[in-house]
């Protein structure tokens, strides 16, 4: 399973990261905020993990560009 992990903390990235690859979830994809998320979305990633409040754009923000997109699924 690809997982976009969008954050705009490293750090908190980093933690996210690693415990999902401690449980078998290898192929992750980062985003240092919702812009960025959006321009790495693709129709191969199949799960999302956003913080909420991120600068340029929130996490119900994303949310709703991402369903909106051509890749996305409703």
């Amino acid at each position: 399973m690809k997982i976009l992990v969008v954050d705009d903390s490293a750090t908190m990235r980093r933690i996210l990261v690693n415990s999902l690859q401690r449980i078998g979830y290898n192929e992750n994809v980062e985003a240092g905020d919702g812009r960025e998320a959006i321009d790495k979305f693709d129709a191969t990633i199949q799960f999302v993990i956003s913080d909420w409040n991120m600068p340029n754009m929130s996490g119900i923000d994303l949310t709703r560009a991402l369903r909106s997109h051509p890749d996305g699924k409703s």
